[in-house]
């Protein structure tokens, strides 16, 4: 069974590495051109182009592949019998997704009809869900909206950050692909119909839950709104990890990690602190700095501990010392 690949991500790639592993013949890698990374801003591969390079897989990219001729003929060309998409990030028009014989599969790492689109697993953290998971489902015109026929859940953690919940969704991503590959192998000889009925395709009309959609990240989400619940801030921090930042006096400092603490901290304990009611205070307003506690923000019903952050400029390091690196004082108010 000859199969193309389509992806960009370390997700992605991934998922790439394994399905090769398990022996299944990939014979052509599809992902979106060489962009700018890093602080020079060179143009450097997308994992999954990397990776298709150090296995040996001939790799193609493509900017917008409902308007590249060139690659659509090179795809006619590689007569393969599958396609597998994981995070590719571009919808696949009609004419390919009609093109492999055994149909285009997508890995979507929600549980479909929820958090459909591009960015799922952000947003179910920074919405606060319990549980998410993996669906495999045949791709339609449509956005992930084709039928299930595999799904995996697991339970989000309230330790869970997206490095850690993207590197469990990955590994359960391709355990479920190659599971896929296996079945849909024995319907080579079936119509498009009689496959989903062989595979005991669902519906996503008969599955449980309601549409929702996980629209692309813009710039202005990374900013953390400080008039916000403590949960809610939290959620932001893990789900959009590492790039959740706060700005003070005009410089950008991402937090890394925090934690959500009661109002009911005696400040007066510490000389260094004005003896005012937390309730008082303004959200985004420094409350206490010091080794032991690191930096203590007030959001709009508790207290976060800053635990890691960084300066830009800096490398990461533990709350104190990020204060020291910034000049914090107490009173001050991160700007949202």
């Amino acid at each position: 069974m000859k199969i193309v690949f389509w992806g960009t991500p370390r997700y992605a790639a991934e998922n790439l590495t394994k399905i090769v592993n398990a022996g299944h013949e990939v014979i052509a890698v599809i992902t979106q051109p060489d962009r700018k990374r890093g602080r020079g801003k060179s143009l450097s591969p997308s994992p999954v182009k990397q990776t298709a390079i150090d296995i040996g897989i001939p790799v193609f990219t493509t900017q917008s592949i409902r308007k590249d001729q060139i690659t659509k003929e090179i795809l006619i060309s590689l007569k393969a019998d599958i396609y597998i998409v994981v995070a590719f990030g571009q919808i696949l028009p009609r004419e390919i997704l009609d093109q492999p014989q055994l149909g285009c599969w997508n890995s979507h790492a929600s549980l479909l009809p929820a958090w459909r689109g591009a960015a799922p697993i952000q947003w179910s953290l920074m919405n606060d869900d319990p549980k998410t998971g993996i669906c495999i489902m045949s791709m339609e015109e449509g956005l992930d909206t084709g039928p299930v026929i595999e799904k995996e859940t697991t339970v989000i953690n309230d330790s869970d950050n997206l490095e850690i919940l993207t590197n469990r969704l990955s590994n359960l991503s391709s355990k479920l692909l190659i599971k896929s590959l296996e079945r849909i192998k024995k319907t080579k000889k079936l119509s498009k119909s009689l496959r989903l009925h062989k595979l005991n395709a669902i519906d996503q009309n008969k599955l449980t839950g309601i549409p929702s959609y996980a629209r692309q990240l813009k710039k202005e989400d990374y900013l953390i709104d400080w008039n916000n619940s403590a949960r809610r801030i939290i959620k932001k921090i893990q789900g959009l990890y590492p790039n959740a930042y706060t700005l003070y006096k005009g410089k950008r400092i991402k937090i890394l990690e925090a934690s959500i603490l009661g109002n009911n901290i005696q400040l007066i304990d510490d000389p260094l602190i004005f003896n005012d009611s937390i309730e008082e205070r303004i959200p985004g307003e420094i409350i206490i700095i010091n080794k032991q506690n690191g930096i203590q923000v007030k959001t709009e019903d508790n207290l976060i501990q800053i635990k890691y952050g960084q300066l830009e400029g800096k490398k990461p390091t533990e709350g104190y010392t990020l204060s020291l690196q910034s000049k914090m004082k107490i009173k001050d108010i991160f700007s949202s």
